[in-house]
């Protein structure tokens, strides 16, 4: 059966702290995670304060002593065998129910067991078993610190475990032999072990005698309660090496590839610097070759190949073979090269790009827009109706939900369709849309004269409305930007995709993006000023858990 796991360090010093901040935030190199993966904060708000200033609010004026113990960080997990039991030894798997159900289980746990003294916690997913980091201040009933009266003692310790045991127990997990002799293996230790080279097993020392009148039943979960830890990290550091491989195997493969592909570039660049070299194949030749007369006024303004297809009167194909034969296929290159950029000038200068025009509205169907967004959706009318008078927001002729997209100086650029009877947040881009011209974004929040402080990136628009809800009342001026489905192309080519320019002038950037958006570590990358926030699934989901109830007051 899969053990619990209840681990607990007492931080004494500010500094001590603000490392294991650096830590759990990945704010610093942790060689055992994998970088690609996302951790979620699951207990704190969105704000930018670190851990030291929630912990200073939540201790209050008190004198604080030299030893106190300012906050204990409590580690939470399960045996990987919860987490993946088909297969433990793939580390950093899981299968999500289990894994939503271990967190739901340990979110109840600590907020029935500390309330408001858990001022943060974090789920980590990036290493070899699903596990979260929880900070407790730990003040008495008087409010005092006295880590003592929670965490002080055998007695204590053990009675933390019974509890823990207890809250993950129907989801099948054992709380271990109570009174086992078991080595107690400290947070500081075990990363310790995961980060060394090699992990080296001492059967002798680590497997324990039978006790006098021990159960056979009693000695094997004895026996594993010692050396689980030490085969995780075994199992990590395999895992890590096959990963290694396998990505050694992929590179060399894209080596391959590139090599193959530069040589493909390098050709085609060859053949196009030869275009240009000779793109200005003469008229008069041509016109030599065919027997007209070049004096003629309209010759100068006919390219190459459109002066062989009237006068040979044929087709575009036969016209590049004449031209091959006279010339060779270079010069014929050139001819084909000058035809179509005359062609694209003459195009682009002709057509001018004409403005966007979004879908007409029908205000006999924004009621039932409202309503759906309301029932669905959790948004309340008084919001949905705010969009609807400025104009962001509206039904149209088929009752699609329409979310106007508009750039900073507040020209509609774009539109995104909701149909009502989709059963995902899913958006249809309206014909004629500039996509990265332009954002679905509001601001929320003091009077619009008032400087933007905050800037919040979110994956659509109804988790920007839904995130807005969950974050009101707005003390500061606060803008909800809609950054839809970029997916990781290149730097550079995200900077036209993004406001960069106007976001790097922001004090705080939020990214609050799934864990599985693609373009998150780019995003970063351009704003590195910025931090993350993640829900545990989306924004909205999290606001229809809540109901809104509390929220609802601050908008109606």
């Amino acid at each position: 059966m899969p053990l619990a796991i209840c681990r607990i360090q007492k931080i004494k010093s500010w500094g001590t702290l603000k490392g294991n901040e650096a830590h759990t935030a990945r704010e610093r190199h942790t060689p055992n995670a994998n970088p690609e993966v996302i951790n979620i904060r699951i207990i704190g708000d969105s704000s930018n304060l670190d851990l030291a200033t929630l912990v200073r609010d939540k201790i209050g004026s008190q004198k604080i002593r030299s030893n106190a113990v300012l906050a204990v960080e409590m580690l939470l997990s399960a045996s990987a065998s919860y987490f993946r039991p088909n297969a433990p030894q793939e580390a950093g798997t899981y299968e999500k129910q289990r894994l939503d159900n271990f967190v739901e289980a340990s979110i109840n746990w600590l907020d029935s067991s500390w309330k408001e003294q858990v001022v943060r916690a974090e789920l980590h997913l990036d290493e070899i078993t699903p596990h979260i980091h929880a900070y407790i201040v730990p003040l008495d009933k008087r409010g005092k610190l006295n880590c003592r009266a929670l965490f002080g003692g055998r007695i204590k310790l053990s009675q933390l475990q019974d509890s823990f045991g207890m809250a993950v127990a129907y989801l099948g997990i054992s709380r271990g032999i109570k009174g086992s002799k078991a080595t107690y293996t400290t947070l500081k230790k075990y990363y310790a072990a995961v980060n060394q080279d090699s992990q080296l097993i001492n059967l002798e020392r680590l497997i324990p005698l039978a006790q006098v009148h021990e159960t056979g039943d009693s000695y094997r979960q004895r026996v594993i309660e010692i050396l689980n830890p030490q085969f995780e990290i075994i199992n990590y550091q395999l895992n890590e090496r096959t990963r290694l491989l396998k990505q050694l195997a992929e590179l060399k493969q894209t080596a391959k590839h590139s090599e193959k592909l530069r040589q493909q570039l390098s050709a085609e660049l060859q053949i196009l610097k030869t275009s240009i070299k000779h793109q200005d194949l003469p008229l008069e030749l041509v016109a030599y070759e065919l027997g007209v007369n070049q004096d003629n006024q309209w010759l100068s303004k006919k390219t190459a190949v459109d002066l062989v297809m009237q006068v040979n009167q044929c087709k575009f194909d036969d016209a590049l073979i004449w031209l091959c034969d006279r010339f060779g296929s270079e010069r014929m290159l050139a001819a084909v090269t000058n035809q179509m950029i005359s062609k694209a000038l003459s195009i682009a200068h002709q057509n001018p790009k004409a403005a966007f025009v979004p879908p007409a509205p029908n205000k006999s169907r924004w009621k039932e827009v409202k309503k759906y967004f309301q029932r669905n959706y959790c948004i309340p009318q008084k919001l949905t109706q705010t969009l609807n008078q400025r104009g962001l927001l509206y039904a149209d002729t088929f009752g699609n939900a329409v979310f106007l997209a508009r750039n900073f100086s507040f020209e509609v650029t774009g539109a995104y369709l909701h149909l009502l009877k989709a059963t995902a947040d899913n958006f249809s881009l309206y014909p004629g849309s500039k996509r990265s011209g332009g954002w679905f974004h509001l601001s929320m929040g003091k009077t619009s004269d008032n400087p933007i402080t905050a800037a919040i990136l979110t994956a659509s628009p109804i988790e920007s409305l839904s995130l807005a809800i969950l974050n009101a009342p707005h003390k500061h001026r606060t803008l909800y930007l809609t950054i839809d489905g970029i997916h990781p192309i290149t730097l550079a080519e995200h900077y036209a995709l993004i406001p960069v320019e106007f976001l790097q002038n922001v004090p705080n950037v939020v990214i609050a993006t799934p864990p599985y958006y693609s373009a998150l570590n780019i995003i970063q990358k351009l704003l590195p000023h910025s931090t993350k926030l993640q829900p545990r699934t989306t924004w909205n989901k999290e606001l229809q858990t809540r109901q809104g109830v509390k929220n609802y007051a601050a908008l109606e």
